[in-house]
C-alpha cells in the first residue's frame, strides 16, 4: 500500500509539472504570436529597414536608398526614401568602367556615393543595411582581368571605409538577362500587377548605350524550352503564389551608341561622303572623311535594316518567333504583349512629342520633318525652344536614333507598326522606372523584419523550454518506474523469503 502511494505521487507530480511549465508558455507565447501577426505591419518603427543600390552603368553610378517594409500578401513594401521631398538618389560620373586601367581609385570614386546614403540612414541600423552594387553593360565590355581588379577592389575597400553592411556576393557584374528581369519586376511592381491574379504582366525593352534588353512573362499554358528563360519567386519565405516564368535576355551591341559606332563605321568601310542619317548641313569626320549630312530619313532608315543581325552567325529569319534575326525565341506575339519601352525608346520618341502611347506614322512624320531641317536652323530652333524635350548633345543624333529604336522594335523583336500595345515609359504613376528597384525587391524578399524576428525568438524560446519540460518529465517518469520495478523486486525477495524460511522442521532432515 505505501509503495502505490508514491507511486501515484510520483506520476501526479508529473503531471503537475506539465501543466505548469508547458501549456502556460505555449497558450501565452501562441496568444502573443497571434496578436502581433494580426496588428498591421506597418505599426512599428522595428518593421522598417533600409536598402542602398548602386547602378553602376556605362556612363556614371548612381545610388538610390530604399524603405524596405513587410506587406500583407507575401510581398516586401518597397518605395524610394525620401527627404525634404526628394528622392535620396545621387550620381557620380564617369561611369565604372573607366578605372579599367586604375582600379585603386575605385573605392575614393565611389566614398561620395556612400557618405550621402550613411546620412540618410539611421545610425543604429548601418550595420544591418546591406550594400549592393551591380556593374553593367559597360563594365561587361571590359577585359576580364580588369573587371575582376575593380571588383576585388571594391570587395575588400568598402568594408574599411562604411559602416554598411558589405557582402562580397552583392557586389558584381550582372549579365544583361539579370538587368532585363529586374527591370520586369520592377515596372509591374510599380503597376501592381502581382496583386492582379487575372490581369496580364506587361513586358518591357529597355535600350540603354550600349546594349538593349527585353523580358516578358511566359504564359503557363505556353511550352518553351529554348534557353534564356528563369524561373523566379519573389514571395517572401518563398511564398508560391510570385512564381513567375521569365524570357529574358540582352543583345550587347545594339544599344543607341553601339548601334551609332556600328553605322559609322558601315560608312567609313563604305568609304561614303554622305549621312543620310544626320540633318542637312551636319558635317562631321568620321575616319579619315568628311562626311555631308543629308537628312533623307527613308534612306537612313532602310540602312538600319542592314545593321540588323550577324552575318557571322545563322539566321532564323524565317522563324516566326526570330529576335535580331540570330535568336530564336519563344512563340509568344510580342504586337499582343503591353510593351513599355524604357531609356532610349523615352528619350527619342519625346524628343519629337510623341512620347507615351506609340503611334508610328506620326512619330516618323515628326521625324522626317526634323531631318529635313537645315543643322544651322535646328541649333537656331534650340535657342527658341522649339526642341523643349531635347537636350542640345542629342540635336544632331537624333535621326539615327530615331532610325535606330524603330528598327530594333519593329524588324528586331517583330512588333506590328500598326496593331500593337507598346508605349514609351519615363515615369509609371508619377514615379521613374528603375531595374535597381527590381534588384532591391528580389534580392530582399527573404529580410527578416522586427515583428518577425521577435516571433521566431519567441518560437526558438518556447521549443528550448518545451525540450527542457519534457526532459524534466521524463527524469520523473524513469524515476517512477524505476521505483515501481525496486519495490516489485523488494516484495518478491521477502516473498521468497518467507516461502524458504517457513518449512516444516521435518522437511530440513
Amino acid at each position: 500500500m505505501r509503495s502505490f502511494n508514491v507511486y501515484g505521487i510520483l506520476l501526479t507530480f508529473t503531471c503537475i509539472i506539465f501543466i505548469f511549465s508547458v501549456l502556460p508558455f505555449t497558450i501565452g507565447s501562441s496568444s502573443e504570436a497571434s496578436q502581433r501577426i494580426t496588428r498591421s505591419v506597418g505599426d512599428s518603427e522595428n518593421d522598417i529597414k533600409y536598402g542602398v543600390i548602386c547602378d553602376a552603368g556605362s556612363s556614371g553610378t548612381r545610388l538610390f536608398v530604399y524603405t524596405l517594409k513587410p506587406m500583407a500578401g507575401g510581398l516586401t513594401d518597397i518605395d524610394t526614401l525620401i527627404h525634404e521631398n526628394e528622392p535620396v538618389v545621387k550620381k557620380v560620373t564617369p561611369g565604372l568602367s573607366t578605372f579599367e586601367d586604375k582600379p585603386e581609385q575605385v573605392v575614393e570614386y565611389l566614398t561620395p556615393l556612400l557618405r550621402f546614403a550613411e546620412e540618410h540612414i539611421p545610425a543604429h541600423q548601418l550595420a544591418e543595411t546591406e550594400l549592393m552594387i551591380f556593374a553593367t553593360a559597360g563594365m561587361r565590355l571590359i577585359p576580364e582581368e580588369k573587371k575582376n581588379a575593380i571588383i576585388e577592389n571594391l570587395q575588400t575597400g568598402l568594408k574599411k571605409i562604411t559602416p554598411l553592411k558589405i557582402t562580397d556576393s552583392n557586389i558584381r557584374v550582372i549579365d544583361g538577362a539579370w538587368e532585363g528581369i529586374y527591370s520586369w519586376i520592377a515596372v509591374n511592381y510599380i503597376l501592381g500587377k502581382f496583386d492582379k491574379e487575372n490581369e496580364p504582366r506587361v513586358g518591357m525593352i529597355d535600350m540603354g548605350g550600349a546594349s538593349v534588353q527585353i523580358a516578358f512573362e511566359i504564359p503557363k499554358e505556353d511550352v518553351y524550352n529554348g534557353g534564356n528563360v528563369y524561373e523566379i519567386n519573389l514571395g517572401r519565405n518563398h511564398n508560391s503564389d510570385y512564381k513567375y516564368s521569365i524570357y529574358s535576355t540582352t543583345f550587347l551591341g545594339y544599344g543607341a551608341n553601339e548601334g551609332l559606332k556600328r553605322y559609322e563605321n558601315s560608312l567609313a568601310e563604305s568609304q561614303q561622303v554622305v549621312d543620310s542619317c544626320s540633318p542637312k548641313g551636319l558635317n562631321k569626320l568620321i575616319g579619315e572623311k568628311s562626311v555631308n549630312g543629308t537628312g533623307e530619313w527613308d534612306t537612313c532608315l532602310a540602312q538600319m535594316s542592314t545593321l540588323i543581325g550577324d552575318k557571322t552567325l545563322p539566321t532564323c529569319a524565317t522563324q516566326p518567333s526570330c529576335f535580331l534575326r540570330n535568336v530564336i525565341g519563344p512563340s509568344v506575339n510580342l504586337s499582343k504583349v503591353p510593351l513599355y519601352g524604357f531609356s532610349e525608346y523615352w528619350y527619342t520618341t519625346s524628343n519629337f512629342n510623341s512620347g507615351g502611347e506609340y503611334h508610328y506614322e506620326k512619330f516618323t512624320d515628326e521625324v522626317r520633318k526634323y531631318c529635313q531641317k537645315n543643322w544651322t536652323d535646328i541649333q537656331e530652333g534650340f535657342k527658341r525652344n522649339e526642341f523643349p524635350n531635347a537636350e542640345f548633345s542629342r540635336l544632331g543624333t537624333n535621326c539615327f536614333k530615331a532610325a535606330w529604336v524603330t528598327t530594333v522594335l519593329h524588324e528586331g523583336f517583330n512588333v506590328d507598326k500598326t496593331n500593337h500595345l507598346f508605349q514609351s515609359v519615363l515615369k509609371i504613376a508619377g514615379e521613374e522606372m528603375q531595374w535597381a528597384l527590381g534588384a532591391m525587391l528580389y534580392h530582399t524578399r527573404d529580410f527578416k523584419f522586427g515583428l518577425e524576428e521577435e516571433l521566431e525568438v519567441i518560437q526558438s524560446t518556447q521549443q528550448i523550454s518545451n525540450f527542457f519540460s519534457f526532459c524534466v518529465i521524463l527524469v520523473f517518469v524513469l524515476a517512477a518506474v524505476l521505483y515501481r520495478q525496486l519495490q516489485s523486486d523488494s516484495l518478491y525477495k521477502k516473498y521468497h523469503y518467507l516461502r524458504t524460511d517457513s518449512k516444516p522442521d521435518f522437511l530440513n532432515v
